[in-house]
């Protein structure tokens, strides 16, 4: 079976094309980034094609050619970057997305798969736990952004008998993130001292932002997309990575005991503490991917720094 991943040689991207490839599965990545040293090993295995999202034709040519049965959709503008031009944003988040479910729809592919965002939420966040119902008043451009593309799915699912399905990814943490978005930190902070760099966090210590690590991120979309479709009654999903959620600090303390000599202090930005405000206390309820197709959040804090660490060696010395 072939899979399509927008994205496919960006930092997720990558993870979900290596374990599509242990499970017999065919990727074919679309990016107008071309493939870098995270795919050397495996560059034979795969189908690069270099493109954005911009235009039908295109993605309809490629998901012809291929015979793709599946999407799975990471491609896109981060927080940050949405922030600063939400207008680029709009062209790429929004009509992107749309345009892919159309060449989807015109194309027969079987299932497309959205890494959607906490940031769909932000504002007006009832106390206790929140769930796939609570109210969605995001915060930011890309939240905007987010928004649409699971509803326009949920459309295509609907009206055309796409099997859409999505996940609310919390900030993804792992080495080698490139792009600056709000919860950046939770990588750099890490990064950073192991290269011998001081870091400034920009968040107020207190900040507690949930997160998933990257390779977890991958292992969720695929395990969201071999469930049978029987068992999907909630279509859009949180997840829990990293549980219990730990604070900046507590982040900060876990790394000078894991790192000898790490600089890190904080210098709080008033534009990303607004942005991140209302993901910053976010209690997260998976139940509906736990009970319908599995999920369990597989990291704890410390557990998250030594994969984190152990990755990076491994990064460094490839």
């Amino acid at each position: 079976m072939t899979i399509l991943i927008t994205g496919g040689t960006g930092f997720i991207g990558s993870q979900v094309a290596r374990l599509a490839l242990a499970e017999g599965l065919y990727p074919v990545l679309l990016d107008p980034s071309p493939p870098g040293p995270s795919l050397t090993d495996i560059a034979d295995k795969y189908a690069y094609v270099r493109s954005s999202m911009l235009s039908l034709s295109a993605l309809v040519e490629t998901m012809r050619s291929h015979e793709v049965d599946t999407v799975f959709h990471l491609g896109g503008m981060l927080s940050v970057p949405s922030e600063e031009d939400p207008w680029s944003a709009f062209e790429v988040n929004i009509h992107g997305t749309y345009r892919l479910l159309e060449a989807a729809r015109l194309s027969g592919v079987k299932q497309f798969v959205l890494a959607s965002s906490i940031a769909v939420y932000g504002q007006d966040i009832p106390d206790g736990p929140v769930t796939e119902a609570t109210v969605e008043h995001p915060a930011s451009m890309y939240g905007v952004c987010k928004i649409f593309g699971e509803q326009m799915g949920k459309h295509y699912q609907r009206r055309f008998g796409l099997d859409f399905r999505a996940l609310r990814l919390s900030s993804v943490v792992g080495p080698g993130s490139k792009v600056a978005h709000m919860s950046i930190y939770n990588c750099w902070a890490i990064e950073k001292p192991l290269l011998g760099r001081p870091y400034q966090i920009l968040v107020e210590p207190q900040t507690r932002c949930p997160v998933i690590y990257y390779r977890d991120a991958a292992q969720a979309m695929l395990q969201l997309s071999q469930a049978p479709e029987s068992a999907i009654k909630t279509r859009v999903y949180n997840v829990n990575g990293v549980h219990p959620p730990y604070s900046a600090e507590e982040l900060v303390e876990e790394v000078r005991g894991a790192v000898p000599g790490a600089q890190l202090s904080f210098t709080p930005d008033a534009r990303i503490n607004r942005m991140i405000s209302g993901v910053a206390r976010l209690d997260l309820d998976d139940v509906n991917a736990r009970d319908e197709w599995g999920w369990r959040p597989p990291r704890d804090l410390p557990g998250m720094v030594r994969q984190f660490m152990a990755d990076f060696k491994a990064m460094q010395a490839s």
